[in-house]
This record gives structure tokens, sequence and C-alpha cells, in this order.
């Protein structure tokens, strides 16, 4: 895949293009955290609407009138040290609940979390696929995506361009190339087929960078002498067009360090 020298990066990448040029607009979508954040927003509105519940009543319950005479519950006497109040089943009340709610949320998310960095060698995904072989991945209903197998493939970054490398394998299961799209210029295009989930291994050629797959809702940092790697389940469902925006800041031309990715049958 051919692109610009380092020297023309940040020029070809700022410039802008003609409207014939623009791209339809791509949302951002993580499958894989859906089901994580409703999750998390239920139990949000559960414990904000206790909390602020429990405030609004004790505002306006606990409220004198004008001249009303109260009964001294306290027993407060001038110069006595104010009668102590507790009660031992709220304090721990207030102490477990909170507790096991976290321990839940964390329990809880941990599935999407051991799915992104599942292991390389039998994890959800299986072993690298032998040629000819598919990786036949299928999603369940948290999100969560398995494989039979999958393909390595590699990404590489530099101020301000990604490189991507497909290796040994067909053009029907990766390839690359170049695309013209508004605001950010040319940019190199990653074509990955719908059901096959790919392995990036990954290393950056001068400073830190981290690619971000918008629609896959993940990211990982790619270092300069150092290999990090990062799952690119493919399904299905996968939205054909989607970008992949650097999520490190990098050097002056980071807000335009993109790539797009196409998912294809």
């Amino acid at each position: 895949m051919s692109r610009p020298v380092a020297e023309d990066l940040p020029a070809t990448l700022m410039r802008g293009v003609s409207p014939e040029h623009t791209e339809t607009t791509m949302s951002v979508m993580t499958p894989i955290f859906a089901g994580l954040w409703e999750h998390y927003i239920f139990w949000s509105l559960i414990v904000g609407g206790f909390a602020f519940g429990w405030l609004f009543h004790h505002s306006f319950w606990f409220t004198s009138k004008d001249g009303e005479k109260l009964p001294n519950v306290d027993e407060i006497k001038i110069g006595v040290f104010p009668k102590h109040n507790d009660d031992m089943r709220l304090e721990v009340a207030w102490t477990v609940l909170p507790f096991l709610l976290i321990v839940w949320l964390t329990y809880y998310s941990w599935g999407p979390l051991d799915a992104m960095w599942t292991s390389a060698d039998g994890g959800i995904h299986g072993y690298e696929c032998e040629e000819g072989q598919s990786s036949n991945n299928s999603i369940d209903s948290s999100g969560i995506i398995s494989s039979d197998c999958y393909h390595v493939i590699e990404i590489t970054g530099q101020q301000w361009f990604w490189s991507f490398d497909c290796l040994e394998l067909g053009t029907s299961i990766c390839d690359t190339g170049t695309e013209t799209m508004e605001v950010y210029g040319s940019v190199p295009v990653l074509s990955l087929k719908k059901g096959e989930t790919y392995l990036a291994t990954m290393t950056s050629i001068d400073v830190t960078h981290a690619p971000w797959f918008q629609h896959l809702g993940t990211k990982e940092d790619t270092l300069p002498g150092q290999q990090t790697t990062l799952w690119l389940p493919i399904s299905e469902s996968m939205s054909e067009e989607s970008m992949v925006l650097c999520a490190e800041y990098c050097g002056d031309a980071h807000s335009v360090m993109a790539a797009k990715l196409i998912a294809h049958n």
C-alpha cells in the first residue's frame, strides 16, 4: 500500500477535498459495551432515585411552622453535650449495600473486559486460523463475540499515519488501500471480512499512538520499540464503514490521524 513520505504527511492529512468526496456520516457504536452501559444506567437510576427521593422526603417532612413548639426528642439542654443517637442497623445497611453493589458491578463488568483482553492461545477466539480456515465468529446476547480461530494482521503507527499489513492473508479476507475523505484528506483503508476475527499486532515508529476502532469500541496503545495486540472481531452485523482515529495525543496533526475500516461480505 502506497503512502506519503513522512515530510508530506501533515499537509496531506490536513487539506480539504471537494464535496464529491464527502463520506456518509458514520455514528459511533460499541456493541460489546452496549449492555454494560444500559446496566450501569439502570443502577444509576435506582440509586439516584432512592438518594434524591430520601432527600426530598426529609427536606419537606421534617419542617416546622411558624410559632409551632417542637418536642425536644434529643433532650437538648444548654451546657450539656447532645444525646448521642445511632442506629447500628442503618449504619450497617449504608455500608454493606453500596459495597455489595460495587462488587456486583465489578463482576458484571468483567465479561466485556475479559473479552477485550482474551488470550491469543486458546481464549474465546481459539488459535490462529490455518490456511483456508474461517473464524465463523458469533455474538451472544451480551455483545461478546467468540470465534473458532483468528487471523493475524499488523498495524503500525507513526506521525501522523496508520499503516496496515495483511501479511499472507488473501484479499477476500483482508485488503488495504487509500481513500480521500473530507477534512482528513488521503487516509489508509483497511478492509476486513464480516464473520472473521483478527488479532492486530501493533507497534509505533516514533511516539505513542492508539488506534480507536469506533464501531468496535476498542483501542490500544502502540508503543515505539514494543509490540501490543488488539482484537478486531468483525461480526455479521458490523457497519460497512467506520473510522479509525488516534486516541493518544501524538503531536500537531493528532486530530486528523485517521483511517477507514470497511467490513465486507
